[in-house]
């Protein structure tokens, strides 16, 4: 008899510990580059519109490099591809903490660094999603869970390193930190499988092992099979780009995310400039949202796994009310208005962060999930790419980071309501389906 692959449990939460700390890094530093913000602007002598390019890049690669991250899985396995995103990352802060100019540093804390977190991060919900069946959005949120304390930690250590050893510093101490998302990576061992005792495994990129008929093609001829597995990439990208729901979503995606970072990225600025609150008390603005975040991902993550509760639906809730908030956090003019408004806004913002990933798998199914998080992590990159520096150019004409937030707020709404329509489209294609089997 078979023995049957446990899930749900055992080695399955030593992953997501592991992802938990590659998520505290790679979000703590994407989501904290606006404490750098004024620091590089004064550093390079530059304005906000320019600068915005380190984020954007940095952002836009970590989502363009996502792509890669799929065939990597396949052909390498999640652990290999995760430790070496985090030695692509650790690579690029060194160039980062050597960057004579402006240029290099986009050059290699945005391009090089964003390849390197996206690799690591694409090989993380997709492995947890291997090990858990029931308990998958509750697992995965939890692992997330790591991008609110990275939010919450790095913030402020971004701050204080910055003020006690320079940017230079900052970007040479924190590659030694981007090593240990390959330390994470370790942790990724290859899912168990179902198969018959002492047979041999395969790679770990594999949930379920290869058929009889399958090995034997691959042992009489090898070129046979890699273009098997050639001719099955192909069939599920063809599946995904064909998928109406799954478009919809990537777009909602595209749409949503470059409001989000466009947001993040002039919360702190606004702070410091309008509201008139010292740099490193600004700091922990986004470190009481990480707080709040950190609360609100075990909550989604459990309500997701509830009999009876649409995660999707839930999820587009979680989009609008973000985006009401968006809107309301420039009316604020005091500390503690701001710091109230960031609080209420984490309170949900781990529905967005957690879930997004999880109903993927409710679209899409789990075999082709490598590939759509890849491809959509890919399309994320456009917007998150030409926002930030568009909205700097408002910011530069007006003089006041809260034009960057109002736009933000925009954006966000139009990425709400596309969320909204990935539901629709899914009864619809249910209806269609169920008339045509009428029909035969």
């Amino acid at each position: 008899m078979p023995k049957t692959a446990k899930k749900d449990g055992g080695w399955g939460w030593v992953v997501v510990g592991g992802g938990c700390v590659i998520y505290l890094i790679v979000f703590g530093l994407l989501r904290c580059q606006s404490v750098l913000f004024v620091h590089i602007v004064n550093e390079f002598d530059s304005d906000f519109s320019t600068v915005a390019w380190v984020s954007s890049i940095a952002t836009g690669t970590f989502s363009f490099a996502g792509v890669f991250a799929a065939p990597l899985i396949d052909k390498f396995g999640h652990r290999p591809t995760a430790m070496a995103g985090g030695l692509i990352a650790a690579i690029g802060y060194i160039g980062a903490f050597l960057a004579p100019n402006l240029i290099v540093l986009i050059v290699t804390a945005g391009c090089i660094t964003g390849v390197g977190m996206s690799v690591a991060f694409v090989a993380t919900p997709v492995i947890i999603g291997h090990y858990f069946e029931k308990r998958r959005s509750l697992a995965i949120n939890i692992a997330s869970i790591g991008a609110s304390l990275g939010t919450l930690s790095i913030c402020p250590l971004n701050e204080w390193l910055t003020e006690s050893y320079g940017l230079q510093g900052y970007f040479l101490i924190f590659s030694g930190v981007l090593l240990n998302v390959c330390v994470a990576g370790m942790l990724m061992r290859p899912p168990p499988k179902d198969q018959v005792p002492d047979a041999p495994r395969t790679r770990d990129s594999e949930f379920e092992p290869p058929d009889e008929e399958s090995s034997l093609v691959g042992k009489k001829n090898p070129d046979r099979s890699q273009k098997d597995t050639k001719d099955g990439s192909k069939s599920i990208v063809m599946q995904l780009i064909t998928n109406r729901s799954y478009l919809i979503y990537c777009l909602s995606q595209v749409v949503f995310l470059a409001g989000f970072l466009c947001n993040q990225l002039y919360i702190v600025p606004y702070a410091v400039i309008e509201v008139g609150i010292p740099k490193i008390q600004a700091s922990f603005l986004m470190s009481i949202g990480a707080v709040c975040e950190i609360v609100s991902r075990i909550l989604f993550g459990l309500l997701g796994d509830v009999q009876g509760i649409d995660r999707i639906w839930l999820f587009t809730f979680v989009l609008f009310i973000l985006s009401f908030s968006a809107a309301l956090l420039p009316l604020m003019k005091t500390f503690t208005s701001v710091a109230a408004m960031i609080a209420f806004t984490g309170l949900f913002q781990g529905g967005f962060s957690g879930m997004s990933v999880v109903i993927l798998a409710d679209i899409v199914g789990l075999k082709p999930y490598a590939a759509g998080l890849g491809i959509s992590t890919m399309l994320n990159g456009i917007g998150t790419l030409v926002t930030p520096p568009i909205a700097g150019r408002f910011v530069d004409i007006t003089g006041k980071p809260s034009t960057a937030l109002f736009i933000s707020a925009g954006i966000l709404l139009s990425g709400a309501l596309l969320s909204a329509m990935i539901k629709v489209s899914l009864r619809y294609e249910r209806k269609s389906a169920e008339s045509s089997s009428a029909k035969d």
